[in-house]
């Protein structure tokens, strides 16, 4: 199945598919200037993960950060019982790229802004020791250890469970909906998971996740990303070696809750939004005829359009 992506360059701005739609940013407006919300703050305790939760209407979730972002290496060739753990549970501040937009209003800059927390997604309890070994060879002495991070972090089958620590997103919705969130990935060819916790299972890219986006300096609209397929990894990478701002887009089950990563960096997390129901009213780019060609990209009542279609892929009826 061929994956669309649409390479627009992207302000979220609210989305005004219908009245139901539900929104919440990481940023607010404080006497006119684009600030990050009061909530992101770190957890007093350095060795507690910090978590920020937000909510609307029908849609409950969470931002989190740390604790652990590293061990400490041990020297020696007695192997320890557990290694000293790195705190950090901040958050990054907020964060800002330019995009290449062209407004309605001259001179009008429009930026992507986001906040990144702090330590890899992974099962903190899965974490193991290796041998650090003086030189090669099978006979080369141990000089020391260090982590092994291999089993704790997310495998695409599910296998080694949901992340613990690090930063990562959860969404639970009340009810049925289409959930839309925008974010940062650096580098586009690292894993990113938008997981159901019920099973372990990730969405697949291109599939039941409709991906949209600004390719680091990107101006044009492109109609696919044609070097990445459906099946093993493939199906969880946006492609490319470039960042990616954007969004991610799936159809949301009432009760269950989804958690949003990359495999072995730190997502960054905009605004979410949320629309009950089955969508009706839009229809995915993927597979519409305007979806064949190169539309302007402009900021339009509040919202970024291509075309016919908002920053989410879908087409506004």
């Amino acid at each position: 199945m061929k994956k669309i992506f649409t390479l627009v360059s992207i302000a979220f701005c609210a989305m005004s598919v219908n009245a139901q739609t539900e929104s919440w940013a990481v940023t607010e407006i404080v006497e006119g200037e684009t600030v990050l919300k009061a909530d992101y703050v770190a957890n007093a305790d350095p060795s507690a993960m910090s978590v920020v939760r937000f909510s609307t209407a029908n849609v409950e979730g969470t931002h989190t950060s740390g604790p652990i972002a590293g061990y400490n290496d041990v020297e020696g060739n007695v192997r320890p019982d557990e290694l000293e753990p790195k705190y950090d549970n901040g958050w990054s501040g907020l964060k800002k790229n330019k995009l290449d937009l062209e407004s309605e209003t001259t001179g009008t800059d429009v930026y992507f802004y986001y906040v990144q927390g702090k330590g890899n997604p992974v099962d903190i309890s899965k974490v193991g020791i290796d041998p650090i070994y003086d030189g090669t060879g099978e006979n080369a002495p141990i000089k020391g250890y260090r982590a092994d991070w291999t089993s704790a972090y997310y495998a695409f089958d599910g296998s080694n469970g949901l992340p613990t620590n690090g930063t990562y997103l959860t969404f639970t919705s009340k009810v049925d909906g289409v959930l839309t969130t925008k974010v940062y990935v650096l580098k586009g060819n690292r894993d990113v998971y938008v997981v159901k916790a019920s099973d372990a299972k990730p969405l697949r890219i291109g599939q039941e996740i409709t991906a949209n986006g600004y390719i680091n300096n990107t101006k044009t609209v492109m109609e696919e990303n044609a070097t990445k397929g459906t099946e093993g990894t493939d199906a969880f990478v946006l492609g490319g070696g470039q960042n990616f701002w954007g969004t991610l887009s799936w159809k949301a089950v009432k009760g269950e809750t989804y958690y949003v990563f990359c495999k072995n960096t730190q997502i960054g997390f905009s605004e979410f939004t949320f629309t009950p129901g089955d969508g009706t009213g839009i229809e995915n780019v993927e597979g519409a005829e305007a979806a064949k060609v190169a539309p302007k990209k402009v900021v339009k009542n509040g919202q970024v359009m291509i075309g016919d279609f908002n920053i989410a892929g879908q087409r506004v009826k």
